[in-house]
């Protein structure tokens, strides 16, 4: 029988509505997609929510025909396979996260150290290309950023480092400590540097706090 389908209904209405159950709330109850597709198939109902009228619709599944499926012996078996599996994956993904984490702790960053006008020539260069100008144009806290921003990309593992954690699990985490370490390291070898290389840190560590906390909000 093809999925009914009803007329636009609001956000509230679509994920609250009664007797039924969406993939959101069949995956809080341990369905996978496959198991949907196997044990449920067609949805009994689809519904759109007018404000994103050009997004997918909501699947709606009958709680009933869910209740009986979830009875059945072959069901209770996929959900022991589909939950040992979830278990070692996370598992393997803790384990993938903690080994990268100490590998990117233990990675020696080595700094090269420039005479101050052929670092502050460079930094220029890499900043501007096509039309370098002169260092007595910057302030010195642009200078020094320049620098900073020049050490980091062009004379240190930095970029490639990144590129190698691309798709990797703990690149978040992996990414802010590779940053710290860096820093820190610039910082060491040119103590001229130093408080740039903090002020960096801190920006960088007030955008990730913004990132974590931050939610979108609801069209109005």
């Amino acid at each position: 029988m093809a999925p009914r389908t009803t007329s636009p209904t609001s956000t509230n209405s679509t994920t609250s509505t009664t007797g039924y159950l969406n993939a959101t709330q069949l995956a809080a109850r341990g369905w996978t997609p496959a198991m949907i597709r196997d044990f449920l198939g067609a949805p009994d109902r689809t519904e759109f929510i007018p404000r994103f009228r050009q997004s997918a619709p909501t699947l709606l599944f009958e709680l009933s025909r869910v209740q009986a499926a979830e009875r059945t012996e072959k069901f209770v078996q996929r959900l022991e396979v589909a939950a040992r599996r979830s278990a070692v994956a996370k598992q393997a993904a803790h384990r993938r996260r903690v080994e990268l984490l100490r590998l990117m702790s233990a990675d020696e960053i080595p700094i090269p150290k420039l005479a101050p006008d052929v670092l502050a020539d460079r930094a220029i260069r890499h900043r501007e290309p096509r039309k370098p100008v002169a260092a007595a144009g910057a302030d010195s806290n642009t200078l020094n950023r320049w620098k900073v921003n020049y050490l980091r990309h062009e004379l240190t593992r930095y970029d490639s480092m990144i590129e190698g954690l691309f798709g990797r699990v703990g690149r978040a985490a992996a990414e802010k400590l590779l940053l710290r370490r860096v820093l820190e390291a610039i910082g060491k070898t040119y103590p001229d540097l130093l408080d740039e290389c903090q002020r960096q840190l801190r920006v960088s560590e007030r955008t990730s706090r913004s990132t974590a906390t931050w939610r979108p909000s609801r069209p109005s």
